[in-house]
């Protein structure tokens, strides 16, 4: 592993830019077939593309935010890796079990995070509300059929909509 100090040469840090376009082959990558999205599974099991994934959500994670909030199961790696990089604690939805997993006050102000939002996110946000607390934000990894769809009193932010996702990855040389 190489270990960036203050005497790196700035050539060898890739900027922004090109960090997003490796994350997005490497995503590419994951998927069954040309024209599909990525496995969550996949993706979230590879250490490599989930500390960036982490660290690419924690970025835009906004000022003030006191709880990130996600689905239990494949979410709850990324809300772990993405807790752990911002320092911001999270709790866990379980809709087998209608309940919340960890600690959450009325008062917080939340911020739902997840790889995509699917069709439980309707019974994610009502488990919320009925709870008394309801995030005004989502922060996921993917774009899906459902960012449009999942509440109209729910901001959703993406890192990769489906059109980038589609299109055939390719071929990246670095100078």
């Amino acid at each position: 592993m190489t270990t960036l100090s203050t005497t790196t040469p700035p050539e060898i840090v890739q900027d922004s830019s090109e960090q997003r376009l490796d994350l997005l082959a490497d995503l590419k990558a994951l998927r069954p077939t040309e024209g599909d999205l990525p496995d969550a599974r996949l993706a979230l099991h590879r250490p490599a593309i989930l500390r960036r994934l982490a660290e690419s959500l924690a970025a835009r994670i906004p000022a003030g935010v006191d709880r990130l909030v996600a689905q239990s199961g494949t979410d709850a790696i990324l809300a772990t890796a993405v807790s752990l990089h911002s320092g911001i604690a999270f709790a866990l939805v379980d809709l087998a079990n209608p309940e919340i997993l960890g600690e959450m006050h009325r008062s917080e102000r939340t911020l739902l995070i997840g790889f995509e939002l699917d069709a439980n996110t309707p019974g994610l946000l009502a488990i919320l509300q009925a709870s008394g607390t309801a995030p005004e934000m989502s922060l996921h990894v993917l774009d899906t059929r459902y960012s449009q769809t999942a509440s109209p009193d729910l901001t959703t932010h993406t890192l990769f909509d489906f059109t980038e996702l589609s299109h055939p990855i390719q071929e990246r040389h670095h100078d």
